[in-house]
């Protein structure tokens, strides 16, 4: 009696890795993308909050200019640092980007006068904050 090996053959190998691989690389970038934006809210959620402590601030103060209470950060502070301009009748907020947020090159910047923008392609020169700075931005 002949007995028939049962196996894959080396043809059958290669084509199943050629589609794990077509898969993957088209899984990778939509997964990184999809981390970008979940940090992106992240930094936006601690923006918001701490929004919601300088209106308060300004409820008890009627200026913004003698804020100096550090800006919280309860999610984004791994990929993201904020810094704030306060002026008297207004302020703007930014979140940076870290290295550990490799890949991102957005800003988050909330402006009292223009709201929530995402802003990138900016002037390294100026300060962060400054509007002036950044050549793109988009309502966020």
């Amino acid at each position: 009696m002949q007995r028939q090996n049962q196996g894959f053959t080396l043809i059958e190998m290669m084509v199943t890795i050629t589609i794990v691989a077509i898969l993957a690389a088209i899984a990778y970038p939509s997964y990184n993308s999809y981390q970008l934006k979940t940090r992106e809210q992240n930094a936006r959620a601690d923006l918001m909050q701490n929004i919601s402590n300088l209106e308060k601030y300004y409820a008890v103060k009627k200026t913004f200019s003698g804020y100096s209470e550090e800006l919280k950060q309860n999610k984004s502070s791994e990929f993201f640092t904020l810094s704030g301009t306060y002026r008297p009748d207004s302020y703007s907020l930014t979140a940076t980007p870290t290295q550990k947020n490799s890949g991102e090159e957005k800003s988050i910047i909330y402006d009292s006068a223009r709201g929530m923008l995402l802003c990138w392609e900016g002037d390294s020169s100026k300060g962060a904050s400054d509007l002036s700075r950044w050549k793109n931005c988009k309502p966020f």
